[in-house]
């Protein structure tokens, strides 16, 4: 009988699907797009001068263009994902160990399995 240990970042045969990985980063990217359609819904809402600076027209429209591509990029990686042979690995203290945000290690990673169905069904929300 084995005992399961723990997944480590520290652990060097600690290894990832690269499949996996691609499938969740297109997950993230995917949020994030729609994360962004929130932020420029809520901007419509804010009453602005009438006229304002093209500068900041053009701005503000560069969220949507944020917004499809984030879309975009999530289609693309979920398919690359999809395509990715099952032996396709990366070390996981290679990857996480270059990452400061614990939120998106938590999303990327699979040992975090319920993280990213967790984060958009908690309501909470964090000031920066």
């Amino acid at each position: 009988m084995s005992v399961d240990t723990p997944r480590s970042y520290t652990q060097p045969e600690s290894r990832l699907e690269a499949a996996e990985l691609l499938r969740r980063i297109g997950l993230e990217l995917e949020a994030l797009a729609r994360l962004s359609l929130r932020i420029e819904r809520s901007l419509s809402e804010i009453e602005l001068p009438e006229h304002l600076p093209v500068g900041i027209v053009r701005e503000l429209q560069g969220i949507d263009r944020i917004s499809q591509s984030l879309g975009e990029l999530a289609i693309l990686l979920c398919t690359v994902s999809a395509e990715t042979p099952s032996e396709a690995t990366f070390s996981r203290s290679e990857l996480f160990s270059r990452l400061r945000l614990k939120e998106l290690i938590n999303n990327l990673d699979p040992a975090h399995r319920d993280a990213l169905a967790k984060r958009d069904s908690d309501g909470e929300i964090q000031w920066l």
